[in-house]
């Protein structure tokens, strides 16, 4: 009489079950080696940033006119938002919110720069005997562009400075009403010295001085008769900021 043999499917015993589930916890709770982890600052890393959102600031416009020089001092508290001066205290100011680009392209070894514009206009009606008067006023518009060289010197996983410094470059014209057409420009050494703080990977926040000096500056306009007038002008500021950044391996 044949017999059958009846092949049992493998099984795992309840004991190497739970020291599998055991060990794998154990390997995802493990810290990570220093080689796998993502500090700010590692080589081909890619840094967006949103600058100047919260701070104070000091700042000083001068112009060399035909008939004297003429200084303008202004200080300045912001979050989120910063308006344009010039039509209030004579002031255009680089400082608003911008955005940032940086690369570090060997550790803690950075390259990129910070950009932003700005576009105002306006109108004011005016009501009169027979309806309404338009009054366009003057159409203005800023741009700033300050590209930088940073170095990260990191404190720990956490903690660090974020030295930067460049040559950079502001702009702001206008047109419309008297005179016709008008612009400033400046060109600025900038300096920041920024304390870094990365409580998370791929996200940090930093706060810290930042400085700006214009080397060259001039100032030009033309009166409604078409006489075009044009005298340097120069500018300096000194901000305590802050500013959020998100940070990827490439």
């Amino acid at each position: 009489m044949s017999r059958k043999l009846r092949r049992r499917s493998p099984s795992i015993a309840p004991r190497t079950l739970a020291g599998i589930c055991v060990a794998a916890l154990g390997w995802l709770a493990a810290p990570k080696s220093a080689s796998a982890q993502e500090r700010f600052g590692d080589k081909h890393q890619l840094v967006i940033s949103a600058e100047n959102l919260f701070g104070f600031s000091t700042e000083h416009f001068g112009q060399s006119q035909p008939g004297g020089d003429v200084s303008t001092n202004a200080s300045h508290f912001n979050l989120l938002f910063t308006g344009s001066r010039q039509q209030d205290v004579g002031l255009f100011t680089p400082l608003g919110p911008q955005v940032g680009g940086h690369f570090f392209i060997i550790p803690s070894l950075s390259i990129g720069g910070t950009i932003g514009y700005e576009t105002r206009g306006a109108s004011i009606d005016t009501p009169i005997v027979n309806g309404t008067r338009t009054q366009n006023q003057r159409d203005e518009s800023t741009f700033v562009f300050l590209p930088k060289v940073g170095y990260v010197l990191s404190l720990n996983d956490l903690l660090g400075f974020w030295f930067r410094g460049g040559i950079g470059f502001a702009r702001v014209g206008s047109s419309g009403n008297n005179p016709t057409s008008a612009s400033d420009t400046l060109w600025l050494f900038s300096l920041d010295a920024l304390f870094v703080v990365s409580p998370f990977q791929h996200f940090g926040f930093y706060v810290g001085p930042q400085g700006n000096l214009s080397f060259a500056g001039s100032h030009s306009q033309t009166a409604p008769n078409g006489v075009e007038t044009s005298f340097g002008n120069s500018y300096r500021s000194f901000v305590i900021g802050t500013g959020l950044f998100g940070y990827v391996d490439l």
